[in-house]
């Protein structure tokens, strides 16, 4: 493992600040205590009953090949491509379906967006609907990993080429885009509690996960947060895990009855912006929302949440990206790729998950990159 690089506050700032300075500015300590490296274990035990990934069954090896990179020319360009997003009421789809009308204009192909609204019915309809609109390919955002295997082999079947991405199928049956969500989140769970430690010291940390069981990469998620916490504050008890449903209304109300059921709760993490959101909507209900309170933390790095990032007055105090900027540019590749015959049900792309480091200069750089305004 590699150790947490942290990035601690010098001997006069601390003069400077005192108890009350930490008070007042979460967001410096949040920065100081950023880093882009996993985090020793302290107590191997703390994390001995964490379960191990389960989502990247195929393993994290990435093909070979410039996938992040827009090309001069693409296999794409003439034809009609379908795009399906889970849900176009998330800053993260929505992001991605700009990418890809860019890209469609850039170079000249057709495109159709499908929007599955978080919903498995819609998701089972768009399928039906995108072979009927008859296209060349169909980049796939599944909303269930058992669900897509025979959602892909339908449009197979039909003679169009598939790949997946965001979500793995739970088999092999297409090139597939997709992340870690292990280590992801472990990382945000390093930079939470090395926050916490600082911000809080010994106070006993409790765990409050705004959780969405349903899908083997939330599973790891929360689990890789989990270990990153439980390494560094081996003595943090989970209160309880509750569904949010991955949205922000589901969230909100399962976030309010968590708390209320555990009010000593003081660590929360949501397992993307819209589950950390909602309990931020849900704090600020009970009059908690405040850097006094504790630390909220998830994964997404939506814009939305980095308004929460880089405020002194929010509890949410770290953040790792789940980038659609280079989502969108993997899949388009590795879509072309495959529709060329250079990537077959066996070629994945694995994109990093950075964390995003809580200053004015890194959430502009991480925002301009994969949320640009148009």
């Amino acid at each position: 493992m590699l150790k947490m690089k942290k990035y601690l506050l010098g001997a006069a700032a601390i003069c400077a600040f005192g108890t009350a300075g930490y008070a007042q500015d979460a967001v410096t300590i949040a920065a100081n205590t950023f880093s882009t490296e996993l985090c020793d274990v302290a107590d191997p035990a703390a994390v001995a009953d964490i379960p191990a990934a389960v989502s990247g069954f195929t393993g994290y090896d990435s093909a070979a090949g410039d996938w992040l990179s827009e090309p001069e020319a693409s296999a794409l360009s003439g034809k009609r491509v379908a795009l399906t997003v889970m849900g176009l009421g998330q800053p993260y789809f929505l992001a991605i379906s700009n990418h890809w009308e860019r890209l469609a204009e850039k170079y000249d192909f057709e495109l159709r967006v499908f929007d599955g609204r978080f919903d498995a019915g819609t998701v089972q309809r768009l399928v039906d609907d995108a072979i009927s609109w008859a296209p060349d390919a169909v980049a796939f955002a599944p909303l269930d990993s058992d669900a897509a295997v025979p959602q892909v082999k339908r449009m197979q079947d039909e003679g169009i080429t598939v790949v997946t991405y965001n979500v793995q199928p739970s088999q092999v049956v297409a090139p597939r885009v997709f992340a870690n969500d292990f280590d992801g989140p472990r990382l945000v769970g390093c930079n939470t509690a090395s926050y916490y430690l600082e911000r809080f010291g010994d106070k006993p940390a409790v765990i409050g996960v705004v959780d969405y069981p349903q899908l083997p990469q939330v599973q790891d998620r929360r689990n890789g947060f989990l270990y990153g916490f439980l390494s560094l504050i081996p003595t943090a008890t989970v209160a309880q895990m509750v569904d949010g449903g991955a949205v922000i209304d589901r969230a909100n109300a399962a976030s309010a009855d968590m708390l209320q059921a555990h009010p000593d709760i003081n660590v929360i993490f949501g397992i993307n912006n819209d589950s950390s959101l909602g309990a931020l909507a849900a704090l600020r209900a009970t009059g908690n929302y405040s850097a006094d309170w504790g630390v909220v933390s998830s994964v997404d790095g939506s814009e939305p949440v980095m308004s929460e990032l880089g405020s002194n007055d929010s509890p949410l105090k770290a953040e790792s990206g789940y980038p659609p900027y280079d989502f969108s540019i993997a899949t388009f590749n590795l879509l072309a790729a495959a529709l060329s015959g250079d990537a077959d049900e066996n070629t994945q792309v694995v994109v990093g998950y950075p964390p995003v480091l809580p200053t004015e200069e890194g959430i502009a750089s991480w925002l301009d990159q994969q949320y640009p305004r148009n």
